[in-house]
């Protein structure tokens, strides 16, 4: 995953930024349907984009306030209801109120508070555990694979595994709406490339600490019924209160950092792309009040999906990442490597690479193989096909 990072990073970053600078677009919907010249092919491409962004990222905001409604199941016994509800209302008062630029600042905010919560973790546990061995004696003795780094799959499973996380690591950050809105909003491509090492330091650290410290409470909490709850869970059973609130504030940090983003692309995408020339009325209209009823209603049906959706925040975050990865990525590709195409085309791309992710996934092949990598795959050579062969006359007028 992290080579696949690297290599977004390392060649798109500035490319995306420029591109949005000379194609005048805001949002990421806006930003595909440029890639065409027709008016209804610039029309269907945004409203697509748009439907994928509402539904999956919505979903995975949905993810967001799950987890939010176990901490504080965990900590104050509150119903997940209450919980997922209260969550909602928290992030959305300052995105409502602050748009994109709030969401930046409380992120930079609340990194802060992940880091310290994370790594101060790690060493509790670590030194609760009785020390690294006395951990990975304890793990082998619950499990041999737990200290097998090949965790006893062949070499050929390892190598599906690793290729499969390759394409996560690239497709996330060529498709999710919620870390392509900063590139669009970069000051220049030299500034959005400068960004590489301070993302890739601060979300691998992070990941790798509470990886090991996941894998210390297999020891430390073996019979906890919901693993997902490990954090909370340990943090109440061995920390004062004071301690405690710092560990809720990192949860929700971490909850917080993700949600708002994601509520403000879903909204953007519902009121600007869906329908924009109803967008232009509303807006002339009502002004920035138009954009924050959007956030309202998108932050509200989030809710919903929470309280009817029984799946693990895992899960259900990885459903929605690969369904927009599967989609949404193959056409940036196309668009950043400018790739000569048609609107035909590019819209049977996202969607045969949608189809194909769910049906990986559903199938249960996403266990050895991520559902990325086929849905690029599929997308890909489903425009190479119509290009050359069906649409090859029309590609001029595209």
């Amino acid at each position: 995953m992290f080579l696949g990072d690297l290599g977004f990073w390392t060649f798109f970053p500035d490319k995306i930024n420029q591109l949005s600078v000379e194609k005048g677009s805001q949002t990421v919907p806006e930003f595909l349907g440029a890639t065409v010249k027709k008016p209804q092919g610039k029309r269907l491409i945004t409203l697509i984009v748009a439907l994928i962004t509402i539904v999956f990222i919505g979903a995975y905001t949905a993810a967001q306030f799950a987890a939010a409604a176990k901490t504080l199941d965990v900590f104050f016994g509150l119903d997940p209801k209450i919980g997922a509800l209260i969550a909602a209302i928290a992030i959305m008062v300052y995105c409502v109120t602050g748009g994109l630029r709030a969401s930046i600042w409380t992120d930079v905010v609340q990194a802060f508070v992940v880091m310290f919560v994370c790594y101060g973790m790690l060493a509790v546990a670590v030194i609760a555990g009785g020390g690294i061995p006395a951990i990975l004696s304890k793990l082998h003795e619950i499990d041999p694979n737990l200290t097998n780094l090949t965790a006893g799959f062949t070499p050929w499973t390892l190598l599906a595994l690793m290729v499969g996380f390759f394409f996560y690591g690239f497709g996330f950050n060529l498709s999710q709406p919620q870390v392509l809105v900063r590139f669009l909003a970069g000051r220049s491509p030299e500034e959005t490339k400068q960004a590489q090492w301070l993302y890739l330091a601060y979300s691998y650290s992070t990941w790798i600490v509470m990886l090991i410290f996941g894998i210390t409470c297999r020891v430390l909490i073996p019979g906890i019924e919901d693993p997902e709850q490990a954090l909370p869970l340990y943090a109440m059973q061995n920390f004062p209160p004071v301690l405690v609130g710092i560990v809720l504030a990192g949860v929700f940090s971490v909850i917080a950092s993700t949600a708002d983003s994601q509520l403000l692309v879903c909204a953007s995408a519902l009121a600007r792309d869906i329908v924009p020339s109803f967008y232009h009325k509303m807006s002339r209209k009502y002004g920035l009040k138009y954009e924050q009823a959007s956030t309202l209603l998108v932050g509200l049906l989030a809710v919903i999906a929470t309280l009817a959706i029984s799946s693990t925040v895992f899960s259900l975050m990885i459903f929605a990442v690969s369904a927009v990865a599967g989609s949404i990525g193959p056409a940036m590709l196309i668009a950043l490597l400018k790739i000569r195409t048609n609107y035909i085309a590019l819209s049977a791309t996202m969607l045969a690479g949608l189809t194909t992710t769910i049906v990986w996934r559903v199938l249960g092949y996403s266990d050895i193989l991520n559902e990325i990598l086929p849905g690029f795959v599929v997308g890909l050579l489903l425009h190479e096909v119509l290009m050359r062969m069906v649409l090859k006359s029309r590609s001029h007028e595209s």
